[in-house]
């Protein structure tokens, strides 16, 4: 039986992970919408309880015993409190008795009545009255969760469907809650994750656009002095036969954790004047480094190409006196 109450509440409590859980001491006053969303969940809690109550009736071992009027639930004002926190479950059973051959009906009233207590529902009493054939009148009722009964009978059935339907539900219910809970800390902590991230996607992204900024102020510097030292180079470089510089130059610039290092290829026949410049960090000026190596050079012509470069590109030619 307790597997079937199990099955038949755990689709109806997916309902709950999508209100806010709250109802708890010690907690800020809540807004509106969270009283209300509270009352919410608790009637629907009651509601999920009536259903696996009348699940587990209608698989419970009562023989000739049946529900004549099916469960109902009241929550709140409808259960004859202002409170939210107080709920009833009714249903009643007709049982027919035998007396010189005729059979009587009668009648048993069952009206739970649950209270909201430490962030749960909780079974509270059982009021119990009875109808008999020959009454007009219900009798007063009787707590069947205090009654003591030894012989086994319907009631007995009946005291333990509610007992443990109550409990199971209870249990499933505070299960979806601690589920709701983990799922809300996931959501904040992938939003403060997401939230980190985006910052430092921002943060890198500034970054980057500084990098490339003074990047391309340090290519303009380095450009501006290539087209003034290209000026001053002329056509042909005596002893190095071949050579002809053209007049064309191109830079290329990169930086290297905080150094900047760049090139300048003077365009000539049969091949570029390729020279290196470097520069400590961004703002620094920049010092000519020599002839770039391995760039087909023989060792004469790297030579003389060598000297007559670092006389005129180690210094701007303005410095010069």
């Amino acid at each position: 039986m307790n597997g079937l109450v199990t099955r038949f509440v755990a689709a109806g409590l997916v309902l709950l992970l999508s209100v806010v859980v709250g109802c708890e001491g010690g907690v800020p006053a809540q807004s509106e919408a969270e009283v209300a969303a509270a009352g919410n969940r608790r009637s629907d809690e009651i509601e999920q309880i009536a259903s696996a109550l009348e699940a587990s009736l209608e698989v419970a071992e009562l023989g000739v015993w049946r529900v004549v009027e099916p469960v109902t639930f009241r929550h709140g004002v409808s259960a004859g409190s202002g409170s939210p926190l107080v709920a009833t479950i009714s249903f009643t059973c007709m049982f027919p008795i035998t007396i010189e051959g005729t059979e009587h009906e009668n009648l048993v009233r069952h009206s739970g009545r649950l209270v909201f207590h430490q962030n749960q529902w909780r079974l509270q009493q059982v009021g119990v009255s009875f109808k008999y054939f020959n009454e007009d009148e219900f009798t007063a009722e009787s707590d069947l969760l205090a009654a003591s009964l030894l012989d086994g009978g319907k009631l007995t059935v009946l005291k333990s469907v509610w007992s443990t339907t109550v409990r199971d539900t209870v249990e499933l219910q505070l299960a979806a809650r601690e589920l709701e809970r983990a799922e809300a800390l996931r959501a904040r902590e992938d939003a403060v994750a997401l939230k980190q991230a985006e910052a430092e996607a921002k943060s890198a992204k500034l970054d980057e656009q500084a990098e490339a900024a003074r990047l391309a102020v340090m290519t303009t510097r380095l450009s501006k002095i290539a087209r003034t030292a290209n000026a001053n180079l002329g056509a042909t470089i005596e002893g190095v036969d071949g050579l002809r510089l053209s007049g064309g130059v191109e830079v290329e610039v990169e930086l290297a954790v905080d150094a900047y290092r760049g090139w300048v290829a003077f365009a000539a026949t049969p091949r570029d004047v390729k020279v290196e410049y470097t520069a400590s960090r961004f703002g620094r000026p920049w010092v000519y480094a020599g002839l770039v190596a391995d760039e087909g050079w023989d060792g004469p012509s790297r030579r003389v190409l060598s000297a007559f470069l670092d006389k005129r590109l180690s210094e701007p030619p303005a410095a010069k006196k």
